[in-house]
């Protein structure tokens, strides 16, 4: 039993890494020994001597190296590791720049982006705060515990430890650096842009002149978007104080949390990027709008669920599993053709005006009610939501003046209710001569069925001709097969089978085994792959050969092949199995969020579940491990945001003239922080009147110091306002600034 568990899986691993590292110092210092004995052979024979010496040695060094790559490649074949499958590299790396990959470089990216590394260092505050969040969480619950400090106290004692414990372990296992060496030179290319396809799993080397240039022509469609020559931070503030106007209004019949949570400040403009068509000639981009943390974001998702009833409607489907659930029920004894209708650029072309209205004026004011909005506030906070989507490309700001931007939480909806509004005319009016027998949308993909293929272009011609924003591109059956949401639809004379299908831009990379990630995420994405297969595969023909190409998929990344047939063989077990159900009185479920750090991540989630069950049994948590180090995080994104308009930050401050520090945060632009320790508005840069008090200009009065904001600097970064003040809390406790009043902004449990 000892040997199934995660503990004893990572030690197995963490052997090894110390075992290959203790070989690679040997190998160093070999080498090293090679090299001062083959100068020394140099100098004792003859040069001809020394080519014949030389070509001996190195025979049967290669000799001894194919033996030995032989024996280890036995063992590992035991194991069910194949090393000679590898997932394609020429597949997984599109390289479109001028730029020549190395060997060592292409080895590295075929892991992909997304492919986690250890981390080579844990910062002090980043660390506590996952304990910090943890004790504000059992603190804010409803079950009262009069032990709580004695709580805290064993959470403060396994934080200290852990923290101690990972500074001064040495960095045993594979380095890092070994790792992401051959990619310095990518990262320190400035001619050049990294990121992932449009469609599918890779990476994409493009010309970072050639990638602007495609954008920009995207943005030169004036129809679609425009320059703003206003200064951003001027234009950000006449939208911040137009939508907080519009909120003031409705304050009083809304959540109060709601209203805290819309109100917005320290907004940044939406960021656009471009995921390139790898598919397509010329490789054209996909334009994506970044818009988290933007004035109108939480806004949008907030008028989401308000919308929602708007989306869906008796043609719309859920997702790929209801839908081979439905078409593998129908029966037609008369002969069918299958088509696919997809809209072209749905998005951008979904007109935003007429959207807005319709939405507006399909929701009745007692549904509204129950949000504690009326019509025209409403459709009010839709046009500020909706209709001011501005973004910036190469430190310009632009806005999209129509269609919805892909990324922001409004463009599905949007894009849904105007197409639910009009396809349920379109059908009801269409003439029976052409009308499908079947039809069903997933967003702007469309899946129909009609008597005969004539049938096709006519309903096609028809539905071209409704509105001048919306075209529709079909594609037909072939050899009675049509592919359509991942899977692939066979007609048997009527009868329709199913199976999984996969796009030409399947490149063969998944989640690398050798992943720095706990070992469960590994086993349950062979246990997604598996599950996807039985609910999409509507025979146990089709079944049974995905499974074999799951077996080769999940090997060519790592995977032993023993281990997915022990996933596969559960799986099935279980599905035909007679599982019984334990009734168990429901309890509150809470999420403990751990950074991972190899077994020293179980051995702290073994001390704090056996902590919590005890003091909490009526709380179930789980524990969630995560690791942000990724490959992409190493490489240059090609998502950066203005330093002027940085926001949510802690701060330091160090007095140019004496060194005297102090430690602040701000969820409002720092540059706006700034100039409040100035004692001057930020929106004239005149003095105040009475300004607010600061330590910082306090010191600067009294001792004659003067600072500018080059004497500022960001520590850290936080999306959530709890984040941010204890992580402030948490620096001021340990560095202890002189210009502090060492009151930490929150109370601290672990210290």
């Amino acid at each position: 039993m000892f040997e199934r568990t995660e503990i004893y899986r990572s030690w197995c691993f963490q052997l090894l890494n110390r075992e290959i590292t203790s070989q690679l110092k040997k190998e160093t210092s070999v080498i090293k020994d090679l090299n001062k004995n083959l100068t020394l052979l140099k100098s004792t024979l003859s040069p001809l001597d020394f080519i014949c010496v030389s070509r001996l040695i190195n025979g049967n060094v290669e000799k001894k190296i194919r033996k030995v790559d032989t024996v280890h490649s036995k063992k590992l074949l035991k194991l069910g590791i194949d090393i000679n499958k590898k997932v394609d590299k020429n597949k997984v790396i599109f390289n479109f720049s001028d730029k020549i990959l190395t060997d060592e470089q292409k080895d590295v990216l075929s892991y992909g982006l997304d492919y986690c590394i250890p981390q080579t260092k844990f910062v002090f505050h980043r660390f506590y705060l996952y304990f910090e969040k943890l004790c504000a969480s059992l603190k804010n619950c409803d079950i009262y515990n009069n032990n709580f400090n004695n709580v805290t106290n064993n959470i403060t004692t396994i934080a200290n430890n852990s923290f101690r414990k990972l500074s001064q372990q040495r960095r045993l296992g594979f380095d890092s650096d070994v790792l992401l060496s051959p990619l310095q030179t990518l990262k320190n290319d400035n001619t050049i842009v990294i990121t992932k396809p449009d469609k599918g799993r890779g990476v994409v080397i493009l010309n970072k002149c050639d990638y602007e240039q495609k954008l920009m022509d995207i943005l030169s469609d004036k129809t679609k978007f425009k320059q703003i020559t206003t200064k951003i931070s001027t234009h950000l503030l006449y939208l911040e104080d137009k939508l907080n106007r519009l909120l003031r209004t409705i304050k009083a019949s809304i959540n109060i949390n709601t209203y805290n949570s819309l109100m917005t400040s320290g907004s940044r403009p939406g960021v656009l990027y471009g995921l390139p068509k790898v598919h397509k000639p010329n490789i054209p981009l996909r334009p994506i709008i970044s818009s988290i943390g933007t004035f109108n974001y939480n806004t949008a998702k907030f008028l989401v669920p308000i919308i929602s009833p708007l989306t869906s409607n008796q043609y719309t489907i859920d997702n790929s599993t209801s839908f081979v659930k439905e078409i593998t029920s129908l029966n037609f004894q008369q002969p069918v053709t299958m088509a696919s209708f997809d809209v072209e650029s749905l998005f951008t072309n979904v007109p935003l005006q007429e959207t807005t209205e319709l939405i507006a004026n399909n929701l009745d004011n007692t549904y509204l009610d129950k949000y504690g909005l009326d019509t025209i506030t409403f459709k009010k906070l839709l046009e500020i939501t909706a209709h001011h989507s501005v973004f910036t490309f190469n430190d310009c700001l632009y806005a999209q003046t129509d269609g919805v931007a892909m990324g922001s939480p409004l463009g599905p909806s949007y894009a849904n209710a105007f197409l639910c509004h009009h396809e349920k005319s379109w059908l009801d009016n269409c003439p029976p001569e052409f009308k499908p027998l079947h039809y069903r949308r997933y967003i702007d993909d469309t899946f129909l069925l009609f008597k005969h293929p004539s049938h096709i272009n006519l309903f096609l011609d028809y539905l071209n001709a409704k509105h001048p924003s919306i075209k529709f591109t079909c594609e037909l059956q072939m050899d009675n097969q049509l592919p359509f949401l991942d899977t692939m639809i066979t007609n048997n004379n009527g009868i329709f089978q199913t199976s999984i299908y996969r796009k030409p831009t399947f490149t063969g990379l998944g989640l690398h085994f050798l992943s720095y990630i706990p070992y469960i995420y590994k086993i349950n994405s062979v246990k997604t792959l598996i599950t996807r297969a039985y609910n999409l595969c509507s025979t146990w023909n089709a079944f049974h050969n995905e499974l074999l190409f799951l077996k080769n998929f999940f090997i060519t990344n790592g995977y032993p092949l023993q281990l997915c047939d022990k996933i596969t063989k559960t799986f099935l077990c279980k599905k035909f199995t007679n599982q019984q159900i334990v009734s168990t009185v429901k309890r509150d479920h809470r999420y403990v969020k751990l950074p991972y750090m190899g077994d020293l991540s179980f051995e702290i989630r073994k001390r704090l579940k056996t902590l919590l069950q005890i003091n909490y049994p009526q709380i179930k948590f789980t524990f969630v491990f995560s690791n942000n180090n990724t490959i992409a995080k190493f490489l240059k994104h090609p998502l950066n945001h203005s330093s002027d308009l940085c926001s949510n930050v802690v701060y330091l401050f160090t007095c140019p003239s004496c060194q005297a520090r102090y430690v602040g945060s701000t969820s409002r632009w720092l540059c706006h922080r700034i100039s409040e320790h100035k004692g001057k508005s930020f929106r004239t840069g005149l003095p105040l009147s009475k300004p607010s008090f600061s330590a910082i200009r306090e010191h600067s009065q009294l001792h004659s110091h003067p600072f500018s904001t080059t004497d500022f600097s960001i520590l850290s970064s936080h999306s959530s306002r709890l984040d941010l003040i204890t992580s402030e809390s948490l620096l001021i406790q340990k560095m202890q600034p002189e210009l502090n009043n060492l009151t930490t902004a929150t109370p601290l449990f672990t210290h």
